[in-house]
């Protein structure tokens, strides 16, 4: 492996990193700077929600749902990641489990996930697309 590559996959890697504690600790502010400008969100049973103005609402109400939960655990397990030139692609898992407020009731949540990360002029890499469903 080159040392660009191996620089790109440390920087996703990064990416990765970040996106986990944020979405753990319910810091939407941070998974908004991790995604680019022209973002296209694409949620289970939803309609797509594109740009910074539309992900930005998204996030607000996600948070505002949140609050139902604790989250105890977020876990992004990508079982590829291909990088080509300033794309990467990337599937695998999203694992969660959570204690439903106020009773204390655990529940867990499982996803299939893939998506299209962007690098940019910085070197690092931000979504570009992302798409999830429910694991059966």
């Amino acid at each position: 492996m080159d040392q660009d590559t191996e620089r790109d996959l440390a920087a996703i890697k990064r990416l990765h990193d970040i996106d986990m504690r944020a979405s753990k600790e319910g810091d939407f502010a941070t998974l908004r700077t991790l995604m680019t400008a022209d973002a296209v969100v694409l949620p289970p049973g939803g309609r797509p929600i594109s740009g910074r103005d539309e992900i930005a609402a998204h996030f607000v109400r996600t948070k505002a749902a949140m609050r139902r939960f604790e989250v105890l655990d977020y876990v992004l397990d990508f079982a590829e990641v291909r990088i080509a030139g300033d794309y990467a692609f990337e599937w695998g898992e999203i694992r969660g489990s959570m204690r439903v407020r106020p009773d204390g009731r655990p529940a867990h949540s499982s996803y299939k996930v893939m998506r299209i990360l962007q690098k940019q002029s910085d070197g690092e890499w931000k979504v570009h697309r992302t798409i999830w469903n429910e694991n059966a």
